[in-house]
């Protein structure tokens, strides 16, 4: 299989992996995890219905409960996953990849990422070696779960006063439709803000630059202050300035760790990747920030971030 990978399970559908591969993943990961409740959430790719139906199955013939939360952002099913005590959760989803890419990314406890040499590879292995999966005498079921209105509710303890601000946003038909309107209501000017999982607009990914293009052209036609692109499960956001030109991750991770050190009045360590410029640094240490830098990727940045205590991480991926 080509779709296992350092932090999630991620390729062409029906290509790397198929439905029978998402049962077996479903099947093992319980095994792997030792849990009896798994929570599920996908975005809205095409594949996304079936892949959540044989991952399911396998989930509920090893045993254990599916809690379905539905469409969902991956932050989303982070906060839930956290905030509910479960052990165990999967977001169906390729992220920013194009329409034909599918995938997982799997949590443990406290959220925290089930990565390569963390259980992936054990999974892979087991999938591989062809083990045995007997539907176990109890078998599961399927819980709906939801948590939209409370996560909502959470991320509001952010949101600022920003009224005087005029704001362009590109959900690029992904995830980020499904909250983003009753989290900032109807004062910004939204494109592309109808889910759709075959991406009609341009591909749900802000890191490349033809993907800005239409956003960059609302700031300039609306005369906005800002403009905001998200990706296809919202887990990645990138921005635009004023005068519609791309504002470098490195200066919005120094942006965020002033809105924690100062607004906030929080004093601490600050997680970087290793990409991450200098001036990050430079800037935060006289309001607080103690820069601790580390290896790429979301996976090993949260491990990471919990390990030493950290008040934010941030990474150049956005």
């Amino acid at each position: 299989m080509g779709a296992f990978h350092a932090y999630d399970i991620r390729g062409v559908y029906n290509k790397d992996f198929d439905k029978y591969d998402a049962y077996k993943i479903g099947y093992h990961l319980v095994e792997l995890l030792q849990t009896d409740r798994i929570l599920v959430g996908r975005d809205v790719r095409t594949s996304s219905p079936e892949i959540f139906e044989y991952l399911c199955n396998g989930i509920n013939d090893a045993g254990a409960d599916v809690y379905d939360i539905g469409l969902a952002t991956t932050p989303m099913v982070y906060y839930s996953t956290a905030r509910y005590d479960f052990k165990a959760s999967v977001q169906i989803t390729a992220s920013h990849n194009a329409k034909e890419y599918n995938g997982m990314k799997i949590s443990r406890a406290n959220a925290l990422p089930v990565g390569y040499d963390t259980g992936l590879k054990e999974i892979e292995e087991k999938i591989r070696s062809g083990a045995p999966t007997p539907c176990r005498q109890q078998r599961g079921k399927v819980i709906p779960f939801d948590a939209r209105d409370e996560y909502i509710a959470f991320l509001k303890q952010y949101v600022g006063d920003y009224s005087q601000l005029k704001i362009g946003i590109d959900c690029s038909n992904g995830m980020a439709a499904l909250l983003v309107k009753q989290l900032l209501g109807n004062h910004p000017i939204y494109i592309y803000d109808e889910l759709d999982g075959t991406f009609p607009n341009h591909e749900a990914n802000p890191l490349i630059a033809k993907n800005i293009v239409d956003l960059q052209n609302l700031v300039k036609k609306g005369a906005c202050d800002l403009g905001i692109i998200f990706d296809g499960d919202a887990d990645r956001v990138m921005f635009v300035d004023e005068n519609a030109r791309f504002i470098s991750p490195d200066l919005m991770i120094a942006l965020l760790g002033h809105y924690f050190l100062e607004e906030k009045g929080q004093k601490g360590l600050v997680l970087q990747d290793i990409r991450t410029s200098k001036a990050v640094g430079e800037y935060l240490k006289p309001l607080g920030g103690q820069m601790h830098t580390w290896r790429v990727g979301r996976a090993f940045a949260a491990m990471k971030l919990r390990e030493i205590d950290g008040i934010y991480g941030g990474e150049l991926a956005g």
